[in-house]
């Protein structure tokens, strides 16, 4: 459990402490922008590695300091495997589709900056990832999927907003329209009135694609994690 604790703590602060700070800007004028997203992605593949290879162990060997304090029912499980459903879609359909906040975005803003997934999350990936992070946070009552899980879903949401932040200061005007007609959280504009849902934007290959990965994971999820899906 030490070691997921310290995992955890490294993939925490390299998302905290270097993003959007003035240390970045140190770094980048040190070694330039080419070599400092290299080294950060990295950084970033290790301290997941690192994380997923403690979580395995922590939740295989039950340590000392592992307490389960509940098991999920089986009307919770049937509803976090809709809320996955949408998790994967939003991850899919969010690396498939043109986004004013993806890293393309800075050579070029799409030529339809509210559109397909988009009305859903302006940040379909980290919003996809959250919620599948906060899914299995609330289904899992362990300390270790607190640890592992309650870190993705924090750099989730301090990585929205601090795309946010960057993309204002970047785009100004035509960043605030798209802010105004979208949501991080999903679904939150459409509620509110501020966008249309229209499903013919996000794309039947897409869709069909997102729901194809979906199956393949919730069949070989007990092969692949060591625990069934449902």
């Amino acid at each position: 459990m030490w070691t997921l604790a310290l995992a955890c703590a490294f993939f925490l602060c390299i998302h905290l402490m270097v993003p959007g700070t003035t240390l970045k800007e140190q770094i980048i004028g040190g070694i330039g922008a080419t070599a400092y997203y290299i080294l950060f992605g990295l950084f970033s593949i290790v301290g997941l590695v690192w994380m997923g290879v403690a979580f395995f162990i922590a939740t295989s060997n039950q340590d000392g300091l592992y307490h389960a304090f509940w098991s999920a029912p089986l009307f919770l499980r049937i509803i976090a495997l809709v809320g996955n459903f949408i998790a994967i879609l939003l991850v899919v359909l969010g690396l498939l589709t043109p986004s004013p906040t993806n890293l393309l975005s800075l050579r070029r803003p799409p030529d339809k900056t509210v559109y397909g997934i988009i009305r859903i999350s302006r940040h379909p990936v980290l919003a996809g990832i959250g919620l599948w992070a906060l899914i299995h946070l609330i289904c899992n009552g362990n300390l270790a999927s607190w640890m592992f899980f309650g870190s993705l879903l924090a750099v989730c949401a301090i990585g929205a907003n601090n795309i946010d932040r960057k993309r204002m200061a970047r785009m100004g005007e035509l960043y605030g329209s798209i802010k105004k007609r979208t949501s991080i959280i999903p679904f939150v504009a459409i509620i509110e009135g501020r966008t249309a849902f229209i499903p013919d934007e996000l794309g039947y290959a897409r869709m069909f694609l997102a729901a194809s990965v979906f199956s393949v994971l919730a069949v070989l999820h007990e092969l692949l994690f060591a625990t069934r899906a449902l």
